[in-house]
C-alpha cells in the first residue's frame, strides 16, 4: 500500500507537520509512505486554460508534473494543513486546483482510473481558533477533490485552539491520537479507525 501524506503549511517543523510526523509513524512499519512539503515545490495554480480537455494532459511544466502519477498510484492521500481564515493554505488551495486534469479526465473524457483504485482521502488540520464551523471548508474542498481520482473522504483528526509554533507538543495525547490513527488504518478494518 502506497500512502502519499501532502504537508501544506508554509511552516517547517511546525504544529501541522509535527502532527503528519506522529501519524506517519504509526503507519511508516506498513505502508510504503511519501512525504511531500508544497512549499518547497516550485509549481502554480490551475490557468483554466482548457487544454487539459483535449488530452487529458496538463500543459503547465512545474514541478506539479511530478505529482500526478504518485497522486493516481496512491492508496491513500492525506492532507495536512492549518486552517487559514477558516480553510486551507494558498499551497494547498494550487494543489487541489490542479487535480482539473483529473476531473476532466473523469466526467469530460471518461476515462477510468488508470490504476483501478479508490484512493481513501484522510484530513489532519488544526486552528488558532475554536470556532464550530472552523474546519467545514476544508474538508468540502478535499471531498470534491477526492471524486475526480475515484476517491472517498474517510474523516480525519482536527484539533482547536493551536497557533504558536511547537505549541502542539503541549498536546501529547493529540500526538498519540495521530500515531495511534496511523497504526489502524495500517493494521485493523475501515470501521475500527477512530476518526
Amino acid at each position: 500500500m502506497y500512502l502519499l501524506a501532502i504537508h501544506g503549511s508554509p511552516r517547517k517543523n511546525g504544529n501541522t507537520e509535527i502532527l503528519l510526523d506522529a501519524f506517519l509513524n504509526g503507519v511508516n512499519q506498513h505502508f510504503i509512505v511519501e512525504k511531500i512539503r508544497l512549499s518547497e515545490l516550485n509549481y502554480q495554480p490551475c490557468l483554466e486554460c482548457g487544454k487539459c480537455e483535449k488530452q487529458g494532459t496538463c500543459i503547465l511544466q512545474d514541478d506539479f508534473q511530478l505529482l500526478y502519477e504518485k497522486i493516481l498510484k496512491a492508496d491513500f492521500l492525506v492532507i495536512a494543513t492549518p486552517v487559514f481564515f477558516y480553510n486551507h493554505t494558498s499551497y494547498v488551495q494550487a494543489f487541489f486546483e490542479r487535480f482539473q486534469v483529473f476531473w476532466v479526465r473523469k466526467y469530460l473524457l471518461k476515462l477510468p482510473h488508470p490504476f483501478n483504485k479508490q484512493p481513501k482521502g484522510i484530513l489532519l488540520s488544526l486552528g488558532a481558533t475554536k470556532g464550530a464551523k472552523i474546519f467545514e471548508a476544508t474538508i468540502r474542498s478535499f471531498k470534491y477533490v477526492l471524486d475526480t481520482i475515484y476517491g472517498k473522504y474517510v474523516g480525519g483528526l482536527f484539533f482547536r485552539n493551536i497557533e504558536k509554533k511547537g505549541e502542539i507538543l503541549n498536546y501529547p495525547e493529540y500526538l498519540e491520537k495521530a500515531k495511534n490513527l496511523g497504526i489502524q488504518i495500517a493494521t485493523l478494518p475501515e470501521e475500527k479507525w477512530e476518526l
